[in-house]
């Protein structure tokens, strides 16, 4: 379960087909209709309940995303065909206002973009990518932009954590002697809801950094690294048994004295840049190398080509290298972001490096390294 779509509630299209909601699964007239009206209905408002003609609710999310599947119990002059199914079909009625406020938080959180909007961004990121000054001013308006997602993102993220708190009560039921994590891996459906919950809520806690940079100063304990790394590994490697990517983690006895939630943000962002860009049956490597002063902890997998131009840019705010946009269409330029702003708080020194030499067997895929630098405790 890699899309996010599948947390949204309900049933939604896309140009990449059908997604099941959380609450209420694709309709199957939805699925085995060839006409698909709604669709192709330009006249659609984002965010406003319609009725098609087969008496079926559906709604604008935005240009490439429509709610589907679902028929609202509260129309303003219901179709035939919409009270037949409000009667027959109990379990598929929602009110308008539930549709509407739905999609709000999903465009808040940024599940649904404008295409045309998410270019010029970026075209206006690469023009000025030179300009120092300008650098600063995009990380504030980042900053800013993620106050207000934290601001806006409290609903969904309940639901979030209403979903995963389901998901460990079905785990408990069937394996109450084991950890929720040891029960999830045993279970793959169960399991994918716990891991893919609790990364979303780790991805919107690692916007608490970025909106307050402080946060990550202070509150410093003694870690035992090696752990660390592998809760959070541990997380993704449902997500990378997905594609069939086998991530090695070194062994490493080495403790390190900062704040616990700031280092996790750091490993959480390196870990999944590497699980989303590795191709699938490739092997990723954690390499943990030590001495009595500090270790180096390097994330090592292959990802698309990153231009010497791009070395820099890709740890900008929304900024994502030429290749990788190519390579992967998700993603938000956030995660290198967050873990830039993090490393530059506690001086961890993240860098990265890539072999100019194509990998033999992928196309168009480098051996990439991404690391910091820890002081040994």
């Amino acid at each position: 379960m890699t899309d996010p779509w599948r947390l949204f509630p309900f049933p939604t299209l896309s140009e990449t087909g059908f997604t099941d909601g959380s609450l209420i699964p694709n309709h199957p007239d939805c699925a085995s209709c060839q006409a698909r009206p709604c669709a192709d209905d330009e006249n659609a408002q984002d965010g406003t309940p319609k009725q098609c003609r087969y008496g079926i609710t559906y709604a604008r999310v935005d240009n490439s995303r429509l709610v589907i599947g679902v028929v609202a119990s509260d129309h303003s002059s219901p179709t035939s065909r919409t009270r037949r199914r409000l009667r027959l079909e109990p379990t598929r009625r929602v009110q308008g206002a539930a549709i509407e406020r739905a999609i709000s938080v999903a465009r808040e959180l940024g599940l649904g973009v404008v295409s045309t909007f998410e270019s010029a961004k970026r075209q206006l990121m690469e023009e000025l990518k030179s300009d120092p000054e300008m650098q600063k001013a995009i990380s504030a308006q980042f900053r800013r932009d993620a106050e207000e997602n934290l601001n806006q993102s409290h609903d969904f993220l309940q639901l979030v954590k209403l979903v995963r708190g389901y998901a460990e009560r079905l785990l408990h039921d069937k394996f109450p002697d084991l950890a929720a994590e040891d029960a999830a891996e045993r279970l793959p459906s169960e399991g994918a809801i716990y891991f893919s919950t609790t990364l979303m809520s780790m991805k919107v806690d690692s916007l608490l950094f970025i909106d307050e940079i402080n946060r990550a100063v202070g509150n410093e304990a003694r870690v035992k690294i090696h752990p660390l790394i592998l809760k959070y590994l541990r997380i993704y490697n449902w997500q990378a048994r997905q594609k069939k990517l086998h991530v090695h983690l070194e062994e490493c006895h080495a403790y390190c004295f900062y704040n616990p939630e700031a280092l996790g943000a750091i490993v959480q962002g390196l870990l999944d840049n590497a699980v989303k860009y590795a191709p699938a049956g490739s092997d990723a490597s954690i390499r943990l190398l030590e001495d009595k002063d500090e270790i180096v902890v390097s994330f090592i997998s292959l990802g698309p080509r990153i231009e010497d131009d791009e070395r820099t840019q890709i740890f900008m705010p929304r900024y994502r290298a030429r290749a990788a946009r190519k390579a992967e269409s998700g993603g938000q330029g956030i995660g290198l972001a967050t873990v830039k702003q993090i490393s530059d708080a506690l001086g961890l020194g993240v860098q990265v490096t890539q072999s100019s030499t194509e990998n033999t067997k992928y196309k168009s895929r480098y051996e990439t390294t991404f690391s910091i630098r820890l002081r040994a405790s």
